[in-house]
């Protein structure tokens, strides 16, 4: 009988027990740390689609930072990035590493020679150091301990990108001055532009972009394979191939998939191809209620017509159909179909066609309207 706990994680965000598909990024940054400053693959900016693993993969290069003994700064989100900065987080580091951070005052006191003596200092002219000296002085202290600073920002579409931009000039200059730091930032590809034409981040412009895209199939049964079995249970081919067919390389689908196949009889030895299918209806309405709706609220209505249309298709969609469908001009239509490309909601299928990016958000489109 199995006893193990259900090993699939599908929540946005939580590192799966087998990561697919993404070794060779990983492996990419690890020798970058090796490399010491100015390799190009210390500043990343992750972009990808909801659900196709960003924030796992922040977590994964803080966890090969940490195992080198970097230490790990997630830059806060909201406009007081910088003032939470240089206020708590970094003088909280330098407490806790810099050892002559530790300074000795005389209030009072008695010495035996020379009587009761009480001393004070007072700073008439104070000096609070700036959020670039807090980061040196922390470098200089990891300097010491051979190790670095990584520093990570999630979401990068829900920051303020004039915040963000102010905190991209400061890790230029410490980029310059050949510090031990590194920079990896992940959010949608529109979020990731918006901020590349922010003033001031001229220097993230040259960071290296890495996209993430679909799992292949066969880094899907691995990975499936490898959770199952380290899990104590078994899945025979045909229900991989069925699982590779419901995932559609979808990362978070992975998950979702794994999650719900392992509770139909978690006591049986063997995950079987009935009880992967199963899970099909069950992946189309968590799909369209945690990535589709949220994706869909955000476009103006002329964009959520378009997509509208395309879905009266069951497969590519031709562009003049789309066009007459909505009534509007080809030209209007193009204006339509690059906006919703740049938001990694539609792709380009052949000449003339397009088709959705993401799974099932045709049966998504076709339930909202029925």
């Amino acid at each position: 009988m199995v006893t193990g706990a259900n090993p699939f994680r599908p929540s946005f965000g939580v590192s799966p027990r087998v990561l697919a598909g993404r070794e060779d990024l990983l492996q990419d940054f690890d020798v970058a740390l090796d490399e010491g400053p100015g390799s190009p693959l210390r500043s990343l900016l992750v972009s990808g689609a909801r659900g196709m693993g960003k924030t796992v993969v922040l977590n994964e290069l803080e966890d090969i930072a940490r195992t080198r003994g970097w230490l790990v700064v997630r830059l806060p989100e909201g406009d007081g990035m910088l003032e939470e900065l240089e206020a708590s987080t970094v003088p909280a580091l330098l407490a806790e590493h810099d050892t002559t951070a530790v300074r000795r005052r005389f209030t009072g006191g008695g010495i035996s020679a020379v009587g009761s003596v009480s001393t004070e200092v007072e700073d008439r002219y104070p000096v609070r150091q700036s959020l670039a000296q807090l980061l040196g002085r922390l470098l200089d202290v990891l300097v010491g301990h051979e190790t670095g600073l990584l520093f990570t920002l999630d979401e990068v579409q829900a920051a303020s990108p004039d915040v963000v931009g102010r905190f991209a000039a400061t890790y230029q200059h410490l980029v310059r001055d050949d510090r031990e730091v590194a920079f990896a930032a992940a959010g949608l590809p529109t979020g990731i532009d918006q901020l590349l034409r922010q003033a001031g981040t001229t220097f993230l412009r040259r960071a290296e972009r890495v996209h993430l895209a679909v799992l292949a199939d066969e880094d899907v049964r691995t990975a499936a394979r490898a959770t199952v079995e380290d899990a104590g249970r078994s899945i025979g081919e045909e229900a991989l191939e069925r699982y590779a067919r419901i995932v559609h390389g979808y990362p978070y689908l992975l998950q979702l998939v794994g999650y719900h196949a392992w509770r139909v009889a978690p006591q049986r030895p063997e995950i079987t191809p009935d009880d992967v299918g199963g899970t099909r209806p069950l992946v189309v309405e968590r799909m369209g209620r945690l990535v589709h709706a949220p994706a869909l609220g955000a476009l103006p209505e002329g964009q959520r017509a378009y997509l509208r249309a395309m879905a009266a298709d069951d497969g590519p969609a031709a562009t003049r159909q789309v066009a007459e469908r909505m009534g509007v001009p080809m030209q209007q239509q193009n204006v339509y179909r690059a906006r919703l490309i740049d938001r990694e909601l539609v792709q380009a299928a052949g000449h003339g066609f397009v088709d959705f990016t993401l799974p099932y958000l045709r049966e998504h489109l076709r339930a909202q309207a029925r």
